[in-house]
């Protein structure tokens, strides 16, 4: 729901048509008052008794504030494109106005439905042009766990939008969904993706332009949390009312705060954009070819050819949660068999390729394709491009 408070010195309305098949009665026709506080209102399509209670919270607040003599009730369908049908928008006009007598002696409302001439001669004072959505959603505040979203480069990194479509491709597995459609038609047995405008400050994974939700009708359900905790919020992962709302933002930002509290921090080998970081030991080992088997056979691989020593790579795979590590040099191209470092279990052992591309495959049952330059050094180009 959407206000628009008008502080009027003179307001009045006349009604012309109708605007819309269905309507109230045009009652009453015309209208006149001064010292009046006019409410805009826009409803929208998953207004509620909670948001109807939050709007006559807002509404005696500025009538406390303004000194009005008269209050109008005005629909107005111009403030937002996500419009209640008409009959919705009457019933929840017709609540705020009979909510609205109950603290306010002088108040009327223009019919919802017809077209209208109004004038209206605003006082000027600062409280007299006052807009407010109205929302469920809360104001989160900033947290200091929330580094994790910005440490992969939160909102708009190629590793951010890898993750955003991996949570929603591990949706579509847990709840055997047919596919992924984007857009407003929902479909039974489908992930219905939609995009919408975020509201309140915006912040990393949970609040991100846009903000992804995904809903589903089917028999299946989720074994996540309804809800999380960080040091400061509460989020909402998903709620099933008639239908599954899953918010995409925090149940990413939920997998990463679990990834960042374990005793190594590590993501779910799925999550991660890279599965495996290959470090040459000399700028002469040609790791090209280890790097093109493992891609070839679905596994993510970057190779670390930036120009800096093995131990700051080494040291820069561990900042970046590689789950995989493989250190490659002339022993290890002549034998066939990688010195890997595992970060989830700290253990460093030879294996082989088919040895890693296993170990990778066993565990990681989505295997998405990687989005990343295999080149640390291409990637880095283009970050620096922007």
């Amino acid at each position: 729901m959407i206000l628009l408070f008008i502080h009027a010195s003179n307001f009045s309305f006349e009604v012309k048509q109708k605007a819309t098949e269905i309507a109230e009665d045009p009652v009453p026709r015309s209208f006149s008052s001064q010292n009046t506080l006019v409410v805009f209102i826009t409803v929208e399509k998953e207004d509620d008794n909670e948001i109807i209670a939050k709007a006559l919270n807002d509404i005696n607040d500025i009538i406390s504030k303004t000194k009005p003599e008269t209050l109008v009730i005005y629909p107005y369908a111009h403030l937002s494109s996500n419009l209640a049908e008409p009959r919705k928008a009457i019933e929840v006009l017709n609540t705020v106005y009979e909510g609205a007598k109950q603290k306010f002696n002088q108040v009327s409302k223009a019919p919802f439905g017809w077209y209208k001439a109004f004038n209206i001669s605003c006082y000027g004072h600062p409280l007299s042009e006052l807009s407010r959505r109205i929302t469920k959603s809360a104001e989160y505040q900033k947290s200091k766990e929330m580094e994790v979203c910005s440490k992969f480069g939160f909102p708009s990194s190629p590793e951010s939008t890898f993750m955003k479509i991996a949570v929603m491709e591990r949706l579509r597995k847990d709840l055997k969904a047919s596919g992924i459609i984007y857009g407003d038609n929902e479909v039974p047995g489908y992930l219905n993706v939609k995009f919408k405008k975020p509201e309140g400050r915006i912040l990393p994974c949970v609040n991100e332009d846009p903000v992804i939700e995904v809903t589903y009708r089917g028999n299946n359900e989720l074994t996540y949390p309804r809800e999380f905790r960080d040091s400061v919020n509460s989020y909402v992962i998903w709620s099933n009312e008639g239908k599954l709302k899953v918010n995409v933002g925090n149940l990413l930002y939920y997998f990463l705060h679990s990834s960042r509290e374990k005793s190594t921090p590590s993501l779910p080998l799925w999550l991660s954009p890279t599965h495996v970081r290959i470090l040459r030991v000399r700028e002469v080992d040609d790791v090209s070819g280890i790097a093109s088997i493992l891609s070839s056979r679905g596994i993510r691989v970057q190779i670390d050819d930036l120009n800096d020593s093995l131990g700051n790579k080494i040291r820069r795979a561990g900042m970046d949660w590689i789950p995989f590590v493989a250190i490659a040099g002339e022993r290890e191209l002549k034998t066939g068999s990688l010195t890997v470092r595992v970060r989830e279990t700290s253990e460093q052992k030879p294996m082989t390729i088919d040895e890693l591309e296993e170990t990778i495959k066993r565990t990681d049952d989505l295997l998405i394709q990687s989005n990343l330059p295999v080149s640390m050094k291409e990637l880095k180009s283009k970050n620096e491009k922007g």
